[in-house]
């Protein structure tokens, strides 16, 4: 690894977030068998969901319990596994609605590259290849001319009007953006970009819409079918469907720097309630897992937390509660599972490979970590054990930090 990538992943730790490199973040992962991210891999992304299935996940914990960290990884594991993958910061989108959960997602889909995915789906099926439609000449595979196979790959574009699970105004912007990229037909660049536009959720006038036949605006009472849409699209493309995670979710109850709520009454209900929908509705989606990540304030505080709300608090609380954490639980606590797993000889395990892959010559001492995991504290061990080893302990606070 290049110097300079790990001088940046181990000040990311000193100021109390995980490494975004990927090498870093699985070299200073410990627990790994026992991790919630990976119990997600095995029991949900591996089988379910590839087979269809759709789970909705909210994962609760103390700053620096490793949350952000266990998302991370589990956006690799989605990758590598066949899925999109879309991360998302609540206090740096706003959520409000469904529509605008929805805009938050496409705004980090690479549309273009979905559509050459697909268009490469439906020449393979055929039995050919771009180049023998965009130059207009040349024979399929089945002795057809250039002309009648081109006739041939649109009208296979096409099926998707036909396709139940897919809105109508949904395949139509985009069987014209897969056209357009394989020379069907010709889209000017200010079309293309009005297509891709709609798609993603973006307020366009009627009238730059209505030539293109489309003849809606994604909005809060539909943005949950077009997610749906883009679901049943991403299968026929190949992928096994979209692994979603909110991280900081607990932006609802936060205030911004000159102390205003950053959400008021009035639009956090609006969330919860779009949260509620998705909960009642996520079993018509085919291929998602979605996880809400946020701080224990969203389950402790009454008056703005999810208790708050009692038709979403109804949905997902865990009505019986074990001695030992349930990781099928809709509301998961990563506290609880660090209080079970995170012990001294996991601590020494964590320094050494901290020392290895940072260079560091950090020689806590077992009492030393017996103290930062049994002192209670509103930061999670983890990260009080992180800090100490890294030699930041104690030295500046919280630091608004999201391990």
């Amino acid at each position: 690894m290049e110097p300079a990538v790990k001088e940046s992943a181990l000040e990311s730790l000193r100021r109390g977030e995980p490494p975004l490199d990927r090498e870093a973040l699985e070299a200073i992962t410990v627990g790994r068998q026992d991790g919630i991210w990976n119990f997600w891999q095995a029991r949900y992304l591996e089988d379910y969901i590839a087979d269809g299935g759709s789970k909705i996940k909210f994962f609760i914990g103390k700053p620096g319990s490793g949350k952000t960290h266990a998302l991370l990884l589990m956006m690799e594991e989605a990758r590598r596994l066949g899925y999109v993958t879309v991360y998302l910061d609540a206090r740096q989108v706003r959520l409000n609605k469904f529509d605008s959960i929805y805009q938050a997602v496409f705004e980090e889909v690479d549309m273009q590259a979905v559509v050459a995915v697909y268009c490469g789906t439906v020449l393979e099926r055929l039995g050919c290849q771009a180049g023998q439609i965009s130059s207009g000449q040349g024979m399929g595979n089945d002795g057809h001319t250039a002309n009648a196979l081109r006739l041939e790959v649109q009208e296979n574009l096409d099926t998707l009007y036909h396709n139940r699970k897919i809105n109508n105004n949904f395949a139509m912007a985009f069987t014209q953006l897969c056209s357009d990229y394989l020379g069907l037909r010709y889209l000017h660049t200010e079309q293309r970009d009005i297509l891709t536009g709609w798609l993603k959720g973006r307020s366009l006038p009627a009238k730059v819409l209505k030539p293109l036949r489309i003849f809606t605006k994604i909005d809060k009472y539909n943005a949950r079918n077009m997610m749906a849409s883009f679901l049943a699209l991403l299968r026929l493309c190949g992928y096994r469907g979209l692994c979603l995670a909110v991280d900081n979710l607990n932006a609802l109850l936060e205030r911004g720097p000159l102390g205003r709520a950053l959400y008021g009454k009035s639009a956090r209900n609006e969330v919860y309630e779009s949260l509620r929908q998705l909960v009642d509705d996520f079993a018509g989606f085919e291929g998602a897992f979605f996880v809400f990540a946020g701080r224990p304030e969203l389950i402790q505080d009454e008056k703005t937390g999810f208790k708050s709300y009692e038709a979403l608090w109804m949905r997902i609380q865990n009505e019986v509660a074990g001695l030992r954490p349930n990781k099928f639980a809709d509301l998961f606590n990563q506290d609880s599972l660090i209080k079970e797993i995170f012990t001294v000889e996991t601590c020494l395990e964590l320094q050494e490979r901290l020392n290895d892959f940072f260079a560091l010559d950090s020689r806590l001492q077992r009492e030393d970590l017996r103290c930062l995991v049994d002192t209670v504290s509103m930061f999670s061990p983890v990260r009080r054990v992180i800090e100490a080893i890294v030699g930041e302990y104690g030295a500046g606070g919280d630091r608004g930090g999201a391990i």
